[in-house]
């Protein structure tokens, strides 16, 4: 029996590693096609739009190119990766958008989204 309580012999228990891969559109210096350009795009490779329309493309001014150790600025795509990766950070976790039920003395008396629960069911103004 080892001295270490509550563990099952698992793997150490450390934060997540980032799985994303070196790629420019998870890198912090990359800057992204605007949002209208890779719609267009996305339409025109489903099929949906008739007009050509050129792949999307984001710019970075940290290249890496060839053999040269000089950083470049360059136009890329989101799946192009360079030397020079540095992992953007995680977007923050979306809050909220949970739907609630809220039981009292064994009926419902609401019903709804987590963002719009009435005042009076809120933990922090209940004196528990």
């Amino acid at each position: 029996m080892t001295g270490r309580l509550g563990h099952n012999g698992g793997p150490a228990l450390e934060e997540p590693t980032d799985t994303r891969s070196g790629r420019c559109k998870h890198c912090r210096h990359w800057k992204a096609p605007s949002d209208e350009e890779q719609r267009a795009y996305e339409w025109f490779h489903l099929g949906l739009s008739r007009r050509r329309v050129r792949r999307a493309t984001g710019a970075c001014d940290r290249v890496l190119i060839g053999n040269n150790p000089r950083p470049a600025f360059s136009a890329t795509s989101g799946e192009f990766g360079c030397g020079n990766f540095e992992a953007a950070p995680l977007p923050p976790m979306p809050k909220g958008g949970g739907y609630v039920t809220i039981w009292q003395g064994g009926r419902i008396v609401w019903e709804g989204h987590e963002e719009a629960i009435p005042a009076r069911f809120l933990q922090e103004d209940l004196d528990l």
